[in-house]
């Protein structure tokens, strides 16, 4: 019996602790992005977020997964109150200069090109071989 007791204890244990833990919240302003707001360690850190008003082609950068929902939500909220005025593009802008179609699958990295803390960048991939996901996903 004690033997029982002893492995639905361990089991309730291990069950509690393969639990997914809770998305810790985050507080975030669109009229003051978080400083960290493209903060990153590794390449699966960062997101893309396309920019909501813009002139030219359409710019997408990248941003720390975390804060990419709330960031992406300020940047649809931002282009439904655009009035710059000036002339866009179908087009894509990466931040690192490329420019590329509209519906191309674009991704972002982690670039620690000035310091340990990298800052997530978007680019635009090479494209995949035959049958494999394209880079990025």
């Amino acid at each position: 019996m004690q033997m029982v007791l002893a492995c639905a204890v361990g089991l309730l244990l291990w069950t509690c602790s393969s639990e997914p833990q809770e998305e810790e919240v985050l507080s975030y302003s669109c009229q003051a992005p978080p400083a960290a707001l493209a903060a990153c360690s590794v390449d699966a850190d960062c997101a893309t977020v396309a920019i909501g008003c813009y002139c030219g082609s359409q710019p997408v950068n990248g941003v720390a997964r975390k804060y990419s929902a709330a960031a992406n939500s300020c940047e649809e909220m931002a282009a439904t109150t655009c009035a710059l005025g000036c002339a866009t593009d179908t087009g894509l802008m990466t931040q690192d200069g490329t420019r590329a179609a509209a519906g191309t699958l674009l991704a972002a990295r982690c670039d620690h090109a000035s310091g340990t803390t990298g800052t997530c960048k978007s680019y635009v991939p090479p494209p995949s071989g035959p049958g494999e996901p394209p880079t990025g996903w």
